[in-house]
């Protein structure tokens, strides 16, 4: 069986089945275009959440925006949820989902953390490193079958991927404020895609989509408890990116699912993990960040990862 997981969340993509469609061999060649268009959109989108994550970041904190974040992407899925709601309530999996909010709730704590003082070219190819993760803890947890030396070319990428992302000159402060927090967030996104799994491919009490609005709830709740959440931090233009944001990420998944519902899911993935390359460059136009060629190779890795798990 092979698993696919997305980029940052370390999340595993439900499988979408296969339909039997009698049609042209141009319409064969139109749904072939339009998927693979699909994906990349939804790389580029990530990629813009990724850059308004540093703007907002760049002035308030992550307990600052993590609570009303998510209470926005909450309630935004909780208004389309007769679209896809599917939920069968048991006590294991309540347990289950409020294990995964708790994790993701410290995860994405030190993912919005890396930005505060990191360029968004050289954090996001360090946040790409959750779906490597996962495949490590599926391996070791699930038993998952595992190619041994597809595992050891990931491990070898994700070393590389951590050297060409490196500020050797200031490593000490870089070390702080980037790498720990980086890598903190995809081991803990990588362990809550563990239980995910579970509740997704085995227990099928509830769908990927009710999952996330859940999930957004209670990591919403979590921060409130655990940061104090006030909002004289924030100013009205914030509060305008923060919804505005958490818009392109729901936008972002509905337009990968949507993508592998129309075609191959491993070109899918691949196009849809290519965020980081368009982030490389969003954040040397819009950002000023200086492009270099150590950042652009981490982010062509992170794709060479993307192919391999």
């Amino acid at each position: 069986m092979i698993i696919l997981y997305h980029t940052y969340t370390g999340q595993e993509i439900p499988e979408v089945p296969e339909l039997t469609i009698i049609q042209t061999p141009s319409h064969n060649a139109m749904d072939t275009v339009s998927f693979t268009i699909i994906a990349i959109v939804s790389a580029f989108f990530g990629a813009i959440a990724t850059v308004l994550a540093r703007v907002l970041l760049k002035e308030l904190q992550s307990k600052d925006i993590l609570a009303i974040n998510f209470f926005t992407m909450g309630a935004v899925l909780l208004l389309l949820s007769p679209l896809f709601y599917h939920f069968e309530p048991t006590p294991i999996v309540m347990a289950l989902i409020i294990i995964i909010a708790f994790i993701d709730t410290a995860a994405n704590y030190f993912l919005f953390k890396t930005f505060e003082k990191t360029d968004a070219s050289v954090a996001s190819p360090l946040l790409s490193l959750a779906p490597a993760f996962t495949f490590f803890f599926s391996w070791i947890f699930l038993s998952d079958i595992t190619n041994i030396r597809s595992f050891v070319f990931s491990i070898a990428i994700m070393v590389l991927i951590i050297i060409f992302s490196i500020d050797f000159s200031n490593f000490s402060v870089f070390k702080q404020a980037t790498l720990w927090p980086a890598v903190l967030s995809s081991i803990l996104f990588g362990v809550s895609a563990i239980p995910s799994k579970y509740l997704l491919s085995t227990l099928h009490a509830i769908n990927a989509p009710t999952l996330y609005m859940f999930r957004a709830g209670f990591i919403a709740i979590f921060a409130v408890l655990l940061f104090r959440f006030t909002i004289t931090n924030i100013s009205i233009t914030q509060y305008r990116v923060i919804f505005f944001r958490g818009l392109i990420v729901i936008a972002q998944w509905i337009l990968l699912y949507y993508a592998l519902s129309r075609g191959n899911a491993g070109v899918t993935i691949t196009l849809g993990n290519i965020t980081p390359v368009f982030v490389f460059f969003f954040s040397t136009l819009f950002l000023r960040e200086k492009p270099t060629m150590k950042k652009f190779t981490a982010a062509i890795l992170v794709l060479v990862l993307s192919l391999l798990i």
